[in-house]
């Protein structure tokens, strides 16, 4: 039964395939040439003299656009030569003015190197006469620095580590009374002798 039905829908495709296709045929229309619609020579002729005045026009149009761009090509080019002629001028004598710098430049840098060599002299930290006081050794900070106390106040003291000075404070225990000359030079208090 199956192959029946198979066969039945096979035959029915193919005769809707078939009646599609000749239907297209017989109801197309075919296209109609009449002797009205046909061109005859003698028409296109006067399109023909009719348009060569406008492509002369046209020509005539791009053969002055053509002329006029070459001018402005012309005249750019000119001008860009004219700056650059401008700009080699410049140039030349920017490297004038430096060559003259260069070689006024040894004698410049002689004297730079005159006056960098010279030892410039700074002022000395100001330094106060010498005050003579007396306080109790507290000990030794470091081996150039003392702590004495003057007044109750503490106070470090600098000290030259191979001088006399040390050595008598090497000699010194803590709470010895201590008589001594120091300077201030800035915020530093030295030592300069014990007595």
């Amino acid at each position: 039964m199956n192959k029946i039905t198979g066969f039945i829908g096979a035959a029915l495709l193919t005769g809707g395939v078939l009646a599609g296709c000749s239907a297209d045929s017989e109801n197309a229309v075919p296209e109609e040439n009449t002797a009205e619609e046909a061109v005859t020579p003698e028409e296109t002729e006067p399109v023909v003299e009719e348009t060569e005045p406008a492509v002369d026009d046209a020509a005539s149009d791009a053969s002055k656009t053509i002329e006029n761009a070459a001018e402005k090509v012309d005249e750019a080019t000119q001008d860009l030569q004219e700056n650059a002629n401008d700009a080699a001028d410049a140039v030349e004598q920017k490297v004038a003015e430096i060559g003259d710098a260069v070689e006024e430049a040894p004698s410049d840098a002689q004297e730079s190197v005159d006056t960098a060599t010279t030892p410039k002299e700074e002022p000395a930290p100001a330094v106060t006469e010498g005050k003579e006081v007396t306080g109790t050794f507290n000990g030794l900070a470091d081996p150039h620095t003392v702590e004495i106390e003057v007044d109750g106040v503490p106070a470090a003291y600098q000290v030259d580590p191979d001088g006399e000075a040390m050595a008598k404070f090497a000699e010194l225990t803590e709470g010895d009374s201590v008589t001594f000359v120091y300077v201030e030079k800035g915020e530093q208090l030295v030592i300069n002798e014990v007595m």
